[in-house]
Order: C-alpha cells, then sequence, then structure tokens
C-alpha cells in the first residue's frame, strides 16, 4: 500500500535544480544547437529549425514527436516537479506523477541525439559538415538537471524489498546472457553506413562515434554517447545481474534492484534508436545511408532486456 512520504529537506536544492533547468530551456530554445553546411550553403540547426524542416517535408509524425519530446515535455516536466516538491508529503497521487515524468525524461534527448548522429555522419567530409553551438550543451544541462531533480525526490521514497529471500527461477539467467549478447552486439556491431557518391564511405558503431566525436572537436557530444548509450546501459546490466546471483545464492543484496532501475532510467539506448529511426528517414536531405545490422540488434536488445526486467520482477515479489 503506497503511504505518504515526507518532502527530504533538500528541497530547496531542488527548487534551485528545477529553477537553472528552466533557464537553460528558455535559452535553448533561442540558439541554433549547430551550423551545418551543405555545399557552400551553411544553416543552423535548433529545434524550431528542425521540426520546421520535418513539417515542409510532409514528416507529420516526426515533427511533432520533437515538439513533443524536446519542446512540450521538459516543460511539463518541470511544472510537475515544481509541484510534486512543493507539497509537504508525497502522497500516492505526487508519486505516480513523480514515477511517470521520471519514466520519460530521458526522451527529451532525442533532438540531442539527432544532432550527434548529424555530427558524425559529417566528420571528415568535404561537401558537408557540422559545427556545434551552445544550444547542445544548454539543452543537455537543462535535461540532466531536471533530470536529478526528479531522482533526488525519487530517493527519498522508501524500496520495496518484498520476496528478498525468494529465489528467481533459472529462466531468468537465460534472459540476463542473451541481454548480455545482445548489448554488446548493439554498441559493438556497424549501424550505419554512409552511401553516397560524393562522399567518403564510412561505418559506424556507437563504440565508434565515441572517438569519431572526439577527434572532431564535438567533446560534450561524446561523453554523451559513452556515459549513457554505453556506461549507463552496461551497469545498468551489471546491477541487474548482481541482484539475480544475490537472489540465487541467498545473499543480502539491499538496494540492488532499485539500483537497476536507476541505471535503466538513465540509460538512453531506446531514445537513440529512436533518433536513428528519425535520422534514417529525413536525413536524405544531407546524405544517403544505409542500416547495418547493428541497428536490429538494438531493438532486440531492448525487447530482451524488458523480457529479462518483467522476470525479474515477477521473481522478486514470489514469496520463497
Amino acid at each position: 500500500m503506497t503511504t505518504a512520504t515526507p518532502i527530504p529537506q533538500r528541497r530547496r536544492l531542488v527548487f534551485s535544480l528545477l529553477g537553472v533547468s528552466l533557464a537553460c530551456n528558455i535559452a535553448a530554445l533561442l540558439v541554433p544547437f549547430m551550423n551545418v553546411r551543405i555545399g557552400l550553403s551553411t544553416k543552423p540547426y535548433s529545434l524550431f529549425t528542425s521540426v520546421d524542416m520535418m513539417w515542409s517535408t510532409g514528416l507529420y509524425v516526426l515533427a511533432v514527436l520533437v515538439v513533443g519530446f524536446s519542446v512540450v515535455f521538459p516543460f511539463a516536466k518541470l511544472a510537475i516537479l515544481t509541484w510534486v516538491a512543493s507539497g509537504d508529503t508525497l502522497d500516492a497521487t505526487r508519486q505516480r506523477w513523480l514515477a511517470a515524468v521520471e519514466r520519460l525524461g530521458k526522451w527529451s534527448m532525442l533532438d540531442v541525439f539527432l544532432v550527434c548522429l548529424i555530427l558524425t555522419l559529417t566528420s571528415g567530409q568535404l561537401m558537408v559538415g557540422a559545427e556545434p553551438l551552445i544550444g547542445i550543451p544548454l539543452f543537455v544541462v537543462a535535461i540532466l538537471l531536471s533530470m536529478t531533480a526528479g531522482e533526488s525526490l525519487t530517493t527519498s521514497l522508501p524500496h520495496d524489498d518484498t520476496g528478498a529471500h525468494a529465489k528467481p527461477p533459472l529462466r531468468a539467467g537465460v534472459y540476463l546472457l542473451l541481454s548480455a549478447l545482445a548489448l554488446a552486439g548493439t554498441i559493438g556491431l556497424p549501424f550505419l553506413r554512409i552511401n553516397d557518391w560524393k562522399l567518403s564511405d564510412h561505418t559506424y558503431s556507437v563504440v565508434t562515434v565515441v572517438p569519431t566525436l572526439w577527434n572532431e572537436g564535438s567533446l560534450l557530444s561524446a561523453v554523451i554517447v559513452a556515459l549513457f548509450l554505453i556506461v549507463t546501459p552496461t551497469l545498468a546490466w551489471f546491477a541487474s545481474a548482481r541482484w539475480w546471483w544475490c537472489r540465487r545464492a541467498d545473499l543480502p543484496a539491499p538496494l540492488s534492484h532499485a539500483r537497476a532501475q536507476l541505471m535503466r532510467r538513465w540509460s538512453m539506448l531506446d531514445v537513440f534508436g529512436l533518433a536513428l529511426a528519425i535520422f534514417l528517414v529525413e536525413g536524405d536531405y544531407l546524405m544517403q545511408t544505409e542500416v547495418r545490422w547493428g541497428a536490429l540488434f538494438l531493438v532486440a536488445m531492448l525487447a530482451l532486456q524488458k523480457a529479462f526486467q518483467f522476470a525479474l520482477d515477477r521473481a522478486l515479489t514470489r514469496m520463497a
């Protein structure tokens, strides 16, 4: 049964994070994310120009997705978190809203990963190029600060350790192994290749995107890809593996399930997958690209991860 939980004393910190996030969000709407060069022409790329480009070319669904995730939702999340933090306690209603915005918070990074893809594919090219601008760090800081504020409220909630002495079935270990293989394939196998006669032919995987962005001077983009597409998914898998092993060995594992859930909330491979799908549809104005099997492994990994999580959650609530 859900009970009311007192708002933590760090409320002032939460409001400070939300205030800075709001300022950065507003600023990110007014300045471009990068300059895109096609031949001798250079155009600024911002949230609104990307939406206008997709809408004018008939990509209405994609335009709505970017507006929803990267324009409207960040402000809606800030409003909800402010309302949640303004109460004396985290009652059942506030807890439900907090859980909802925490699950969806990372999807605001959709346009950031679109920018990372463009910066990667235009690196080392003569006919096209891209230069990151101040809009990227402003928007990234805004999203990460709001996510941190939400996590600060979430950590004040009690963690249910129901079924702590129950052993999960052996088939859960199969999900664990398959998810590890899918994760390795997702980040290591090529997911995209340039297929344009005017440009140099390059093939990219998630792992090779990091040094490509770093060598091009897009340091923030390289860190974003490394942290949220490689480090956090890997940490989420290890946290889940520790949780499963402790349950099988009947060992204490305090907060291990909560930590796995935390890492999953910050793992953004699913957001990157949607950004990749959008780019493959609307990126032809920039260059011809070709999908590789790595994109399908990304989808498979997410499906296996959901199946594994479902199996472990059932085992967690099963009494010994």
